[in-house]
């Protein structure tokens, strides 16, 4: 359940960013504390549905692993079961995210290089405008190309390793592809770790709000005021950009 959710909130998390980039005004009036919570709630609700079957074929058998002992493992009715069950597992929890979330970013970062807000009738603003969407642009790409980076390699082994043992008839389980297995896990659990370390550092508006929600760790930082009576171009895009 805990695959499911982590899989499908990467990925609903993405379709947001695209979504504030795409729609920025629009945003504001959808992207609110309450559509947040059913999306999360939704996700593990559907989470648990979907992994139901594995609760169904999960059976205590017993087996030798230096000494006697007793597995939980998934018994299915047959071989056809648990080829079709871990191949919908692959494409629902790693190959449809990973896609989704490629397109999604791919959409936001070319609709960061044609921005749709601009300020009328000054040349100088637009040309500095255009020069802060390209360095946003730029420091942005960096950030997905980790984020994709991150989720390819720390889901892919698990996932691969899983499609091999039930694909591969060559196959063959021995103490080395046990530490194999254990070492795929603790890959993916690692891409739940490594996220928020990525947002923290490449992300400014996640540094704003962790900031936000403790304000007594940091000192306050009073910025100086802007009395030329001109819209600022900083203050304009990270309106287009919120959320990102």
């Amino acid at each position: 359940v805990s695959v499911q959710a982590t899989c499908v909130t990467l990925t609903a998390m993405s379709v947001d960013r695209w979504y504030v980039t795409v729609f920025p005004l629009r945003s504001l009036r959808q992207r609110t504390p309450r559509v947040a919570a059913n999306v999360s709630i939704s996700i593990w609700v559907g989470s648990f549905i979907v992994s139901i079957p594995v609760l169904i074929y999960n059976q205590l058998i017993e087996g030798y692993w230096f000494g006697p002992q007793k597995f939980c493992s998934e018994s299915f009715p047959s071989v056809s079961h648990e080829r079709a069950f871990i191949l919908y597992n692959f494409l629902v929890v790693y190959l449809l995210p990973l896609l989704t979330i490629f397109l999604c970013y791919s959409a936001m970062l070319y609709q960061m290089g044609h921005p749709t807000v601009e300020p009328a009738d000054n040349h100088y603003q637009v040309q500095q405008l255009a020069e802060l969407s390209e360095a946003m642009r730029a420091k942005i790409s960096r950030m997905v190309a980790v984020i994709i980076a991150l989720f390819t390699i720390c889901w892919g082994p698990v996932q691969l390793l899983i499609l091999f043992q039930a694909f591969d008839s060559s196959f063959r389980h021995n103490y080395y592809t046990y530490k194999v297995k254990i070492w795929a896990h603790c890959m993916s659990y690692a891409n739940s770790s490594l996220n928020p370390i990525v947002y923290a550092f490449m992300g400014t508006n996640f540094r704003k709000a962790f900031k936000k929600v403790f304000p007594l760790a940091f000192k306050q930082r009073v910025g100086s005021s802007n009395i030329s009576g001109q819209p600022n171009v900083n203050t304009e895009m990270q309106f287009v950009l919120s959320g990102m």
